[in-house]
């Protein structure tokens, strides 16, 4: 059942969603949320980047900020995020407040994948014939040895100059094979990890490692 207190957001903001999804086009997603229902907070969407539906949940990312921060929550601009099917978005999440509680929130996501594809293609057409300077891997002072193995998955990935969409299934095993090579794998939560960036399930990478083993056995 939709809160009525909020629809006067949802008069204020919607004209401006549509504004802006009409300025960046069909790359761009504006969602909407009412915060007084976590579970069913998505209540204006414009756009489709991450096929959410109206009464969608939060995300993750903005219950844990909400949890943490309560009403002292800052926006969040600009970041990194990942749809279920591996493309890359950059995401900026506003919150709503009413007298300095906040109510909701405005997110806008925004597809990068085909401009990532662009951006090695352009890289590759402008690269010239001289000698190769390797650029030393910048060290990580990770708080955590999940943060480690995140950095190694978008470093290769990095090298691969391919949107995990555009990724071929042979792609996909060199990249495990690379991942084995440095032992991400003996990492707990590793494998849900390069599967979130993948877009693809925890048990096909599983499947792409036991592939990638034996025949690393066989070889």
């Amino acid at each position: 059942m939709q809160n009525t207190k909020f629809q006067k957001y949802i008069d204020i903001y919607y004209p401006i969603m549509e504004a802006m999804h009409t300025l960046l086009g069909e790359h761009s997603e504006f969602i909407l949320h009412d915060t007084s229902r976590l579970e069913s907070s998505v209540v204006a969407v414009c756009g489709n980047v991450t096929n959410r539906p109206l009464g969608a949940p939060c995300t993750n990312l903005i219950i844990k900020t909400l949890t943490k921060h309560g009403d002292q929550a800052q926006d969040i601009l600009g970041y990194r995020s990942v749809s279920k099917d591996g493309r890359e978005m950059k995401s900026t999440t506003n919150f709503i407040r009413d007298h300095g509680k906040i109510v909701g929130c405005l997110c806008c996501n925004f597809d990068l994948t085909e401009f990532i594809a662009a951006e090695a293609l352009l890289r590759q057409f402008c690269q010239l014939a001289e000698p190769r300077v390797e650029k030393p891997h910048d060290e990580v002072f990770a708080q955590d040895i999940s943060e480690v193995v995140e950095d190694i998955i978008r470093f290769e990935l990095q090298k691969l100059e391919k949107p995990a969409p555009y990724m071929s299934r042979g792609d996909r095993l060199s990249l495990v094979d690379v991942l084995e090579s440095k032992g991400i794998f003996d990492v707990k939560g590793s494998v849900e990890t390069l599967a979130q960036y993948l877009g693809v399930s925890a048990y096909t990478v599983y499947n792409y490692i036991k592939e990638v083993r034996s025949s690393n056995k066989v070889s």
